[in-house]
């Protein structure tokens, strides 16, 4: 069982694994390792899965595999609990060849599996397996880091069970074991994670549950130094990247604890501070107002490389400028890489440590000695004076010399340097100077051209003088240049202002200060008091001390600001998978994620993420912080948004008819939840259980079909997952029986005793007359005559039509002669009627009342003439004149029958 297997999800119901499937894949999505073609369509389902799964969390996620062909198979799943509670229960294609389930509770649990491959059911199996309780685990995702507090991580809640049965393996972000106990304690900023196991009696790792968190500071900011190296003997700027309030810090090699070096936005540390070589670290601590019991630090380390170590010994003094007897030597306490003395033109490379190097015949005056190494210089001055000085009282005449010195003074805002005069009371001299520095050699030097006097201004401190008339040095002077003390305070050299800052300079002192805006505006502030920053530009801040009696200089300095808006910010969904699994990305709009700081938080306020991507591992409503670097605070709404439980299935329902002879196809209908249904396919076999995709019905939820077999519709939702699939089996009907209806059909427009029609059994009926439909009953009895049509639908779904027209039967319509010529064929007297007599009789009358002719018709075509009589009576013409006409019309199917009378002029 894997730690991935582990993750809990049963206090909120649905598997939101994102995180761990980050971790595992890379990114989130279906991922399968399946055999090649052919090898896949050989193998055969196999169900596989743990039989024994350890909850923590709330919930243990379940991995079971059905084997197969997942590019054909089917996979119907049905996970029940001891009770009977069904966990999951799902079918589907490729997508549940492997199915995750959460398990919420301890007990036994059944998995069975039965696998479809086209219409047959080819494998079927049952797994059972029992939950067993686990852990707690205790492990937050995110934990604040105060100052120099460390920070405690707890894998398991300490009241845990069989606590001491578990190993614990902690790492850091790059990979390395940090920690083996329940508990582990961290000051490094970054992300750890955790490996908890229970170690069975063969070594495995049973019930391996896998944890991660970050750990870091509420504030983001960067503590800068000028450089990562520097040498003993120089010095540093330290600066945070973002323009706020806190204190200093500094830890020297080999401390333990940490030096206060003050409260500033930057803060120089020169040689004084930094007393001996080795790693340094310096940290800046400032408060978030949002957490304001937890400050924040980071800190920078930097390196301070050892100085070349030379040791000058001075061996004899000249005795004056005439006899260069001077003798100092140079011995090396490490390796040098070069030695150079200016004044004797030398150099030397590569010495070796221990060392000596005596430089003879020396005259008086102020040698320079510069080892190098490592890229690091040392500096230091030897000293040689004449033991008879040209101050004594021996020939030649020497030059009388008076030194004044002056020291540092207050120039507007400004510190205005001290000075060292020479005069020369007995007259112009000629000659040459240098100011030196122990430890940086030459300062100044210069001519005296026929001077009086000579005045060199200097900063404040150590120096020595070097006066040379006539080749000859005088004794060195030693002096120090006063130093003038300046107001202190500090502030950023630039400042990004997101809308509004409130700019408070950091000191400790009593001052008062004077802020000039880009527009001229001017504003005053005591210390501790906030100046409101509104606009881009050049800013001109001038203090001065509140006690005029300090002697304290005022002091001016300027910075930049630049104005930007609180930034414009989105939560974006940018991926999802068909588990449910969710990720964000806050998209920022005008500036990069490097240059901002983010904040995914959940409904309690507590920070759950830090970076742009997100990957909420429960439900529930989150919001989203963002504050851009190396600025103040914006004032920002936090963009809200909740992950709500995914819908992953849903009902898939289908109808169809059977096929039917007319028309010769059959209609298969899907009902399902449109709105969650973005795409369909449909899936045909035959009777054969060959596989057809029927790509030409895509996206159709009825499609018309005209072979027989079974029809399958897969469901998907936007994202391409199957979340719903059913067959149906689709049939030749077996109901093909026609309507029972003649083609004619009697009608009586009179007394309608007629019995109705009568088609038959069918579903549905529909009676038209002309194109109107007259009546939707199985029985129906015609009124008018004309053409009728009869549909009818059968159980099956199959639409059957027969057409057929009426004719009257109890009303007719007769026609004859009432005059005939004799002998003229043309003119015989004849008779036609309507469709519906079946019978007509004829009888002729004469005036005596005698029947002179009858003559019967039966079996006739309607009107055809029929009783035709050409004036004969027993093969005789009659006499011309008036005959009376009887006629009787009858139908003796339904016992109709009608008397018509007239008369009949015969001609000749």
């Amino acid at each position: 069982m894997s730690g991935f297997d582990q993750f809990p999800f049963g206090k909120i119901g649905i598997p939101f694994i994102a995180l761990f499937l980050f971790f595992a894949f890379g990114k989130l999505g279906n991922t399968y390792a399946y055999s090649t073609e052919s090898e896949t369509f050989r193998a055969d389902p196999e169900l596989n899965g743990p039989e024994s799964l350890c909850i923590v969390f709330g919930g243990v996620i379940g991995t079971f595999s059905g084997g197969g062909n997942p590019d054909t198979d089917i996979y119907s799943w049905l996970v029940t609990t001891g009770s009977g509670e069904v966990l999951f229960d799902r079918t589907g294609g490729r997508q549940f060849n492997e199915i995750k389930v959460s398990f919420n509770s301890i007990g036994t649990f059944t998995v069975a599996l039965s696998v479809r491959r086209g219409t047959e059911i080819i494998y079927e199996s049952t797994l059972e397996g029992e939950v067993t309780k686990g852990p707690e685990i205790a492990l937050l995702p995110d934990y604040l880091l105060c100052g120099t507090e460390p920070v405690e991580l707890i894998a398991l809640d300490e009241d845990s069970p069989n606590l001491n049965q578990y190993s614990f393996i902690w790492r850091d972000g790059a990979g390395n074991i940090v920690g083996d106990q329940n508990k582990f304690y961290t000051l490094a900023e970054g992300r750890y994670f955790v490996e908890l196991f229970l170690s069975g009696s063969d070594g495995s790792q049973n019930c391996l549950i896998t944890g991660n968190t970050y750990v870091g500071p509420s504030l983001d900011f960067e503590v800068r130094a000028s450089a990562t190296r520097i040498c003993e003997g120089q010095g540093i700027r330290l600066s945070t990247d973002t323009p706020i309030s806190g204190q200093w810090f500094l830890q020297k090699p080999g401390a333990t604890q940490k030096e206060d070096i003050g409260s500033a936005f930057s803060i120089n540390l020169d040689r004084s501070d930094l007393t001996e070589p080795g790693f340094y670290t310096a940290s800046f601590v400032a408060t978030d107002p949002l957490f304001p019991d937890c400050p924040s630090e980071r800190s920078v380390t930097f390196e301070v490389s050892e100085a070349p170590k030379i040791e000058l010994r001075k061996i004899n003094e000249p005795r004056d400028c005439a006899e260069p007897t001077g003798i100092f030597s140079v011995s090396t306490q490490s390796p040098i890489d070069s030695l150079v003395i200016p004044e004797l033109n030398f150099f030397q490379s590569n010495i070796p440590s221990g060392q000596e190097r005596l430089f003879e015949d020396l005259k008086p005056q102020i040698y320079t000695v510069s080892g190098y190494s490592n890229g690091c210089e040392f500096t230091t001055l030897m000293i040689l004076e004449a033991e008879d000085p040209p101050t004594s009282p021996n020939p030649p005449a020497q030059v009388e010399v008076n030194y004044t010195l002056g020291k540092e003074t207050c120039d507007g805002f400004s510190v205005k340097p001290g000075w060292i005069n020479l005069d020369f009371p007995e007259g112009p001299a000629l000659g040459e100077y240098r100011i030196l520095a122990l430890n940086s050699g030459t300062v100044k030097e210069g001519t005296i051209d026929s001077q009086n006097s000579l005045r060199v201004d200097l900063p404040d401190g150590t120096y020595f003088f070097e006066l040379k008339i006539d080749g000859c040095t005088y004794p060195v002077q030693e002096f120090t240049i006063e130093n003038q003390d300046q107001v202190d305070f500090s502030i950023p050299d630039q400042i990004n202002i997101c809308e509004t800052f409130q700019f408070i300079p950091e000191t400790g002192q009593n001052l008062a200060f004077t802020l000039t805006f880009p527009d001229g505006r001017v504003e005053n502030r005591n210390a501790g008091q906030a100046f409101t920053l509104t606009t881009a530009g050049e800013y001109v801040l001038e203090a001065r001390n509140r006690d005029s009696s300090s002697g304290e200089c005022p002091k001016q300095s300027t910075f930049t600001a630049t104005l930007s808006q609180a930034i414009q910010y989105e939560v974006v969904l940018i991926e999802e998978d068909c588990f449910g699994n969710k990720v964000f990305e806050a998209q920022l709009k005008g500036i990069d994620n490097s240059q901002a700081s983010l904040r995914w938080l959940n409904e309690e306020g507590e920070i759950v993420g830090r970076n742009p991507i997100f990957y909420p591992t429960a439900i529930g409503k989150y919001s989203l912080v963002v504050q851009p670097l190396e600025s103040g605070f914006c004032p920002v709404n936090p963009v809200e948004f909740e992950i709500e439980p995914p819908i992953l299935q849903v009902d898939v329902e289908l109808t169809a008819t059977k096929i039917c002879p007319d028309p010769n196809f059959a209609m298969v209908s899907l009902e399902t939840d449109e709105e969650e249904v973005v795409s369909i396919e449909w899936i045909y076999y035959d009777t054969q259980n060959q596989r057809q995709d029927l790509d030409e019905f895509k996206d159709l939820f009825e499609i018309q079909v005209f072979e027989v077999g079974a029809y399958e519709a897969v469901v998907f939702n936007k994202l391409g997952c199957e979340i719903g699939r059913n067959f149906i089996n689709v049939e030749l009907s077996a109901l093909l029986d026609l309507p029972e209806i003649a083609d004619k059909v009697a009608v009586c427009s009179k007394e309608n005793t007629l019995p109705p029609l009568d088609p038959g059994e069918y579903l549905e009926y529909a009676w038209y007359f002309e194109e109107n439909l007259v009546s939707t009953s199985r029985l129906f009895k015609p009124k008018q005559v004309g053409d009728y049509t009869l549909f009818v639908t059968t159980v099956d779904g199959c639409e059957f039509s027969k057409p057929f027209e009426t004719f009257e039967v109890c009303d007719f319509d007769h026609v004859f002669p009432n005059a005939m010529v004799l002998d003229n064929p043309d003119k015989d007297f004849r008779v036609l009627v309507s469709e519906g007599v079946t019978e007509a009789e004829l009888l002729i009358i004469n005036r005596q009342g005698a029947l002179i002719h009858r003559d019967l018709a039966i079996g006739f075509e309607p009107r055809v003439p029929i009783l035709r009589w050409n004036g004969t009576s027993q093969g005789r013409k009659i006499p011309l004149g008036t005959y009376a006409v009887v006629l009787f019309l009858r139908n003796t199917e339904y016992g109709f029958n009608e008397k018509v009378t007239g008369s009949l002029l015969v001609l000749e």
